[in-house]
């Protein structure tokens, strides 16, 4: 039985969710010689504030002012 975990930025529709589904599962299936009844495929949707790369959020947070000093200090 065989299990496909999908990670990804949220946002994507359900239906490129379903596209995605059927042609791993038919990948899979085809690859691994086995019913295509017995693929699984999940998804799990990381949301932009929770995933980085090379460092940086692809959605960092905004809604914080920068702390500027005062030159007169």
């Amino acid at each position: 039985m065989p299990i496909v975990r999908v990670e990804m930025l949220a946002g994507r529709s359900p239906e490129i969710k379903q596209q995605l589904a059927l042609e791993m599962t038919q990948t899979m299936a085809r690859i691994c010689q086995c019913d295509p009844a017995h693929v699984y495929v999940m998804f799990s949707d990381v949301q932009h504030q929770d995933w980085a790369v090379a460092g940086q959020l692809f959605d960092p947070p905004s809604a914080k002012p920068e702390h500027k000093q005062n030159s007169s200090s």
